[in-house]
Formats: C-alpha cells, structure tokens, sequence
C-alpha cells in the first residue's frame, strides 16, 4: 500500500511539473503580447496627438481664410439669394435665366 501511495504522489508530481513548465511559458507568451500591445497603444496614441495637431494646424482660421482667398472666387453672399423652401423653384428659374445670358467678359489682370 504504501509503495503504490508513493507511486501515485511521484506521477501526481510530474504531472505538476510538467504543466507548470508549459503554464509558464504560456504566461511568458501573454506577457511578452500585452507588452507588444501595449508599445502598439502608446505609438498609436502618440500618433493620434501628432494628427490632432496637423489637424489644428490645418483648421486653422487665418490659414483657411488665406486660402480661399487665394484660390476661391468666393464672395459675401448677397441677401437675395437666401429664399425660402417654397420660393426655391422660383429662385432656380430665376438663377437658370440668369446663367443663360451672356456674361460681360472679364478684365485680364496684368503682373
């Protein structure tokens, strides 16, 4: 009886071992992918705050408003454009016509 108990505890051991050999090469595993996620975050945020200031850089008012003067014919917008839902489809006959006569040439600009 007891060489059969010792038997059993000696296989119980190995059995022990043997799965906490590969259970802690399988935490190494995870730790070693939390590490590598969590490198991934911090570059992702630090590429977010990078984006974030080209955006603000980008958005900038005086900045926009420089380029469109310089590359959009825009102009105020005159009140009488601004119609109603229901004046709409007048408005767009009325715009059309407009569009269909001959528009005076423009004056070249000399540099």
């Amino acid at each position: 009886m007891m060489r059969q108990t010792t038997i059993f505890t000696l296989l119980v051991a190995a059995v022990m071992a043997v799965s906490l050999f590969f259970l802690k090469y399988e935490v190494t595993n995870l730790e070693q992918q939390l590490e590598g996620l969590n490198k991934s975050i911090v570059a992702d945020h630090e590429a977010i705050h990078v984006l974030k200031a080209e955006w603000s850089h980008v958005n900038e008012i005086g900045r926009v408003r420089e380029l469109s003067h310089r590359y959009l014919e825009l102009g105020p917008t005159n009140p009488l454009r601004i119609v109603t839902i229901d004046e709409l489809p007048a408005a767009v006959e009325a715009q059309q016509a407009l569009a269909a006569s001959p528009a005076p040439p423009k004056k070249s600009a000399t540099r």
